[in-house]
């Protein structure tokens, strides 16, 4: 009988009810994804300005051909048209010496004052050469065939300055795929936590994806507050990062939070 009377009074026990779950933010995944999320924006900025440097090194580089004697310009423009058809060659210009020493005039007129009192006529004519990226790392063995191709004129350049675009544009290259190669790795991942069955309640997620917000958030107060001692953020925010960027990164975090709340209870 006390058998049965306690079975009776285990089944009138009422089941107490699973306690509703609470939003709250996930200290150890914020930190984990503010973390990641630090590294990207100093990744981010070094791109950016990198690439920018990259840029202006290219469009700063030209190889000036002068003529080694008078030509009348109907023999400059054929010279100039034959030089153009080589493959390495993107653009030529052809400075007759009266534009040549205007040219000079705009951009150094002291210097157009000295070359006035040698004499106009001590301006040769000359070719203002601009060459595609690839030719840069084998800018001296170029320049020595086309110096033997065109024996009438004078190429001036400077050899470091192009191997320095070809070095910078290797690392800005090699910056960029890995970059690529580690956003895919990381797709990846998440197609992985979320392909995985895992109970969860979405609330959680949400918790997750807040608290991957707030960490993109917090690591770009964090660069601008690295780098405005230097000075380069009183002119403007756009020299440090872009909006496009910004918003690309804050979804990433977003969805990076979401994942780690499905693959680790934090």
């Amino acid at each position: 009988m006390a058998e049965q009377s306690d079975f009776l009074n285990e089944e009138k026990k009422p089941q107490t009810k699973s306690p509703k779950p609470v939003f709250h933010l996930y200290r150890r995944l914020f930190l984990l994804v503010f973390a990641i999320a630090v590294l990207w924006q100093s990744l981010l900025f070094v791109d950016m300005r990198l690439g920018q440097y990259y840029r202006e090194l290219e469009n700063s580089f030209k190889m000036i051909l002068t003529a080694n004697r008078e030509k009348d310009e109907a023999a400059l423009t054929q010279l100039r048209e034959a030089l153009n058809r080589q493959p390495q060659i993107a653009s030529v210009r052809l400075f007759l010496p009266q534009d040549g020493l205007a040219e000079v005039r705009r951009q150094n007129p002291q210097l157009a004052e000295a070359m006035l009192l040698m004499g106009a006529q001590k301006m040769p004519a000359y070719f203002e050469v601009k060459l595609d990226v690839q030719v840069m790392g084998n800018i001296r063995p170029f320049a020595d065939n086309l110096a033997a191709q065109y024996n009438d004129l004078t190429l001036h350049y400077n050899a470091q300055h192009a191997e320095l675009i070809f070095y910078t544009g290797l690392c800005y290259r090699l910056l960029r795929l890995s970059m690529a190669f580690a956003v895919l790795l990381f797709f990846i991942f998440m197609f992985l936590v979320e392909a995985r069955p895992v109970r969860s309640s979405g609330l959680a997620a949400v918790s997750g994806a807040v608290s991957g917000m707030l960490a993109w958030v917090s690591s770009m107060v964090l660069l601008v507050l690295l780098i405005y001692p230097v000075g380069i953020l009183q002119e403007s925010l756009a020299v440090v990062t872009t909006s496009e960027r910004q918003l690309l990164g804050l979804a990433f975090s977003v969805l990076l939070g979401w994942t780690f709340s499905k693959w680790q209870k934090f």
